[in-house]
Parts: C-alpha cells; structure tokens; sequence
C-alpha cells in the first residue's frame, strides 16, 4: 500500500497531461487566416544586396493595389521599394518570410534599418527591427513562419 502512495503523484500526472498541441492554442487558432506583411526599410539602401521572399499557399497581391505579386524581391534585379505591404491572395494557414542581406562594399559609415510588421486577420502579431551597418561584412537573415496548428483536421 505504501508503494501506490509513491506512484499517485505520477498518475495524476499522467492523466492530467494531454497529447493534443491545440490544447495550448486559442480556439479560434487553427482556422485559415489573412495575412499581410508590412516591410519598410531605410539608410543606405543602394549599398546592400537583398533578398526577400515571402511564401503562402495561394500566393501574395499588392495590399494597396490589389495587383499579384512576385513572390520573391531582389535587389540584384531592381531596386527595393522603401517600403510595401503584402497580404496573401486568401486565407491561408500559415505563411513563411525570408530576409537576406550583405553589404556590397564595407564602407565606412553605411547603415540600413529594416522594419517587418506581421498582421493575421488585420492584428499586428509580430515586428521585426534589424539595424545593419558597416560592421556587417556577411550576410544577414532571418527567417519568420507562422502555421496553424492543423492537426485536428
């Protein structure tokens, strides 16, 4: 009898613990949603390389012009906008952002401020600063994903 006394504490354990990961999620968390992804960007714009690609199921449009989008930004091919904003062409579960960037030169005094805002169904869930400067003689990245927990449907 002693022994099961010992063994109590790990039942209830056990028994209080649930293998369902959706458990920790609010409710509404595994519904397909909108999202939009804000980038602006500003300093020496001219003297990096950069890259950003932005993945969704059903692609991405202009939030301002409602145009599709490329998907994947550049600066080799053409300059980067200052700033843009794109929102997945619908409800989708979940997103993936890629940003990569190097200096073309190490020059003295150079800098890039670079700010990401993510939104899902027009909420601001996230925000990304990266400040860049002349130290920066590699590349830089980040990667941002977000995907809804499916597994219940």
């Amino acid at each position: 009898m002693e022994k099961i006394i010992y063994f109590l504490p790990l039942l209830l354990l056990c028994f209080s613990c649930s293998d369902d990961s959706s458990d920790d999620l609010p409710g509404n968390e595994t519904e397909n949603s909108t999202f939009t992804v804000e980038y602006s960007q500003s300093g020496d714009r001219d003297q990096y390389e950069q890259e950003i690609t932005f993945y969704s199921a059903y692609g991405w449009k202009d939030a301002d012009s409602e145009r599709d989008v490329d998907a994947n930004l550049n600066s080799e091919n053409a300059a980067l906008p200052g700033s843009l904003s794109y929102t997945t062409k619908q409800a989708s579960p979940g997103i993936w952002v890629t940003f990569n960037v190097a200096p073309h030169n190490v020059e003295e005094g150079i800098s890039l401020e670079v700010t990401f805002k993510f939104y899902k169904d027009g909420e601001l869930i996230d925000t990304k600063n990266l400040s860049i400067d002349n130290e920066s003689t590699a590349t830089e990245s980040f990667q941002w994903k977000y995907f809804a927990d499916m597994s219940d449907k």
